[in-house]
Order: structure tokens, then C-alpha cells, then sequence
């Protein structure tokens, strides 16, 4: 497509180039606006239909079943990503993506940007899990997959909410943690709550740093899905370095060890990231 447009502005004269151009675009964004609406819609309404007749299916039988639905789940986010791509919404560039491939009992910590993130990490983080909301934990439709998936609900007291990080840790897993605990206001420095740091020291846990950016940015906080960026966004995923946690756990007190993890990190990411 691309190509034959270009042949054509070769052909022409400029003024006919600028108005093919100008046509080549509004029909790139107005398919990309289309292909987004279908997009979102088939992962809700499949989700739905998954939620209320697959996943009761994959339990059954099964001693330990949050091994088998996380799996599940990781090929459902796989094949949602892959449609997003193969629809033109993205473009995705995966840097280090083995590391997280042989990760366990990791921490793993990213910035978040969009709404996207949690696809990428659910996709690309083998034995997965999360802290959710609490409304999803309680959902008619989804509480019985967050609960069966071995996700921890974030309105637990705080000891039985690091034991059962501890838990999934100990057994192999990987937790995936966004300490902003919501998405960045474009423009904006990270601000980290300490809940992860407290959860890596006291669970004795590796942290595994993912950097995601995106250009032109899109579906940001607030944002609706219909306003897209006037281009393809190109989503980047690094794999950055490992934290041991024990230069932090080595300090007389939780709490500074606590805060000096959390303003490492907050360093890093305002560094990768430029803002503020």
C-alpha cells in the first residue's frame, strides 16, 4: 500500500501529491480507528465468554489449578497482542525478552505508562501473577478467574498480603508489580509507593526492571480509547538489570531500607525516562 502510494505522488504533480498524502493518511488513521474499536471489543466480549465457560472447565480436576490458568492466560494475551499487531494499531519492540523468559520468584517492576503494559508483561512473563483491585477480585465474572489464577487481592491486611507474595514467589512464580499503582500522567515524573519495596525486602525477592515507552503516546491515563495518535505508536519493552535486595535488607531499619529502594528506582526510571 505504502508503495504504490508512493509510486503515485512520483507521478503526479505536487499538488496531487500532497492530496494523496493527505488521503493515505486519513485512511491509515480511520482504519487504525476501526481496527482499535474491534480490537477492545472482541478482548472484552471474549474475555466475558471465557470468564463464564472456559475457565470453570480448566479447574476442574485440577489440585493446584493457578499454573494451569496462568498459562492460559499468558496464550490469551499472547494472541490479543498478536492481533493488535497484525491489525496495524502497534508496532512492538521487545529488547532482552529472554531474560524475562527464565525469570522465577522474581519481582518483576515496570513504569506504566498505558493501558497496555499489563498485555505486554502477561504475555512475556512465564508463571505470572499480580496484585489486583479488589472490584475485580469481587467481579461476577472475573473473581473466580483472579482467584483461581493465584492473584493476590490488594486490600489485605499487610502481613497476610506479603506472606501470600512470599507464597507465589517461594513456588516459582513471578510477580508483576506496577509501584506507581496506576498509570502515569504523560509528562509527569514517577512517584513510587513503597508497597512493592516493602513486599521485595520483607518477601527476600529479586527485582527483575522492565522499561516500556511509547511513541506517540496513547491510551494513557483518562484517556479514551478512540483518540489515537495521528501515527502508529512504536511501544518499546526493555528488559533492564536485576536488583538484589539484600544491599537494601542489610539496613537497620525496614522502613530505610524501604525508602532508599523506592528513590533507586524512582532514579532510574526519571533517568531512562526524562521527565520532570
Amino acid at each position: 500500500m505504502a508503495r504504490t502510494v508512493a509510486s503515485l505522488l512520483d507521478c503526479a504533480s505536487p499538488g496531487t501529491g500532497i492530496m494523496f498524502e493527505l488521503a493515505a493518511r486519513l485512511i491509515d488513521r480511520l482504519w487504525r480507528l476501526l481496527a482499535t474499536g474491534f480490537a477492545f471489543a472482541a478482548f472484552f466480549c471474549g474475555g466475558a465468554l471465557l470468564a463464564a465457560f472456559v475457565f470453570p472447565w480448566l479447574v476442574i480436576g485440577q489440585r493446584k489449578p493457578a499454573a494451569r490458568i496462568q498459562e492460559f492466560l499468558r496464550n490469551v494475551f499472547s494472541f490479543f497482542l498478536w492481533l493488535l499487531q497484525i491489525l496495524g494499531i502497534l508496532r512492538l519492540d521487545i529488547q532482552g525478552g529472554e531474560r524475562l523468559a527464565s525469570c522465577r520468584g522474581r519481582l518483576i517492576v515496570a513504569n506504566h505508562p498505558t493501558l497496555l503494559d499489563v498485555v505486554f508483561l502477561m504475555t512475556l512473563v512465564p508463571r505470572a501473577s499480580c496484585i489486583v483491585k479488589s472490584e475485580l477480585w469481587h467481579s461476577r465474572y472475573l473473581g473466580g478467574v483472579m482467584r483461581a489464577a493465584g492473584y493476590i487481592r490488594n486490600d489485605l491486611p499487610a502481613e497476610e498480603l506479603v506472606r501470600q507474595c512470599r507464597n507465589v514467589l517461594d513456588d516459582g512464580g513471578n510477580l508483576i508489580v506496577f509501584p506507581e499503582g496506576t498509570r502515569t500522567q504523560p509528562d509527569q515524573r514517577p512517584r513510587f509507593l513503597r508497597g512493592f519495596a516493602n513486599i521485595a525486602i520483607l518477601a527476600e525477592a529479586d527485582i527483575q526492571l522492565v522499561v516500556i515507552s511509547c511513541a506517540p503516546l496513547t491510551l494513557t491515563k483518562g484517556e479514551p480509547w478512540y483518540r489515537i495518535p495521528p501515527r502508529q505508536p512504536r511501544f518499546c519493552v526493555e528488559i533492564a538489570h536485576e536488583i538484589d535486595v539484600r544491599n537494601f535488607r542489610a539496613e537497620r531499619e525496614r522502613g530505610i531500607g524501604s525508602r532508599r529502594l523506592t528513590r533507586s528506582l524512582e532514579n532510574f526510571y526519571l533517568a531512562r525516562l526524562g521527565h520532570g
